[in-house]
C-alpha cells in the first residue's frame, strides 16, 4: 500500500506493469501509467493511432487515490498536457488539454484498497445545440438570466 508521501513512478512505457503488454503499451506514448497498473479491458476503448487516440482507458491501481491525484497532477504536464481543472474529492477529476485534445482523469478508491481510474481524452470543440462543433463558442439564442440579489 502506498502512503500519502510515497511517490509514485511513472512506468517508462506503459507495459512495465505485470497486466499491460507491448502491444497495450505502444497505444499510450502520450500519458503517463503508473507501474504495476492493471486495464481494464471490458471497459476500456481506444479510437486512433498513438499521439491521437481518443476513447477510454480504464485500469486499477494498488495505490491510493491522493498519490493518483498527485501523480497525475505531477506527471501530465511532462507530457505536454496543460491544467485546466482539478477537484480532490470522493472521486477525484483532473482535466487537462493538449493541442486539440482534452484529457479527463477520474480516480475513485476501489472497495478492497486501491484505485480505479478512468482517463478519458476527447477531441476539443464547442456545443452549439445539436452537438460539438469547430467553433470555440456558439452564439445564444438565450436572453441574458437577470437576478436579485441573495439576502
Amino acid at each position: 500500500m502506498f502512503s500519502s508521501s510515497t511517490p509514485i513512478a511513472p512506468s517508462s512505457r506503459a507495459g512495465d506493469g505485470p497486466a499491460l503488454d507491448k502491444t497495450q503499451a505502444q497505444q499510450f506514448t502520450d500519458i503517463p501509467i503508473p507501474a504495476g497498473a492493471r486495464m481494464d479491458l471490458d471497459r476500456t476503448l481506444i479510437l486512433g493511432p498513438r499521439e491521437t487516440w481518443i476513447g477510454r482507458l480504464v485500469f486499477t491501481s494498488g495505490a491510493a487515490p491522493n498519490d493518483l491525484f498527485e501523480f497525475y497532477n505531477r506527471e501530465l504536464p511532462r507530457f505536454g498536457w496543460s491544467g485546466i481543472t482539478a477537484v480532490r474529492a470522493g472521486t477525484s477529476v483532473l482535466s487537462f488539454s493538449r493541442g486539440d485534445r482534452i484529457a479527463t482523469v477520474q480516480i475513485s478508491r476501489t472497495t478492497l484498497g486501491g484505485s480505479e481510474v478512468l482517463v478519458t481524452i476527447s477531441p476539443r470543440g464547442g456545443m452549439d445545440g445539436t452537438g460539438f462543433s469547430p467553433s470555440p463558442a456558439a452564439p445564444s439564442n438565450r436572453a441574458p438570466v437577470q437576478g436579485q440579489p441573495l439576502r
